[in-house]
């Protein structure tokens, strides 16, 4: 009776050897110290007027750049509407 041979294309190749990654070095923990909490100096404050003026001054910077950016957004909203206009020409004409 005829024996079955085993060719080497068709043998099971054994499995590869896989490396075992290194633990990393553990570093020594750093020792914090805390820093005690002041009160800061009164001196340094600013007076209710000055804080006023400047919560004025900023609000009229935020107006000034809202108004900016409407008027950004109007001027791209008017380059862009004859071009949407002739798109939607366009496309119509291919639907009818």
């Amino acid at each position: 009776m005829p024996v079955a041979t085993v060719s080497k294309s068709t043998a099971a190749k054994p499995a590869r050897k896989t490396r075992t990654r290194k633990a990393p070095a553990k570093k020594p923990a750093a020792i914090r110290t805390l820093k005690s909490v002041k009160r800061p100096s009164a001196a340094k404050l600013i007076t209710p007027q000055r804080y006023l003026s400047d919560i004025k001054t900023r609000w009229a910077i935020h107006s000034y750049e809202i108004e900016m950016l409407v008027s950004d957004l109007k001027k791209g909203f008017n380059f862009v509407t004859p071009y949407h206009a002739e798109a939607v020409k366009t496309v119509k004409k291919w639907t009818v």
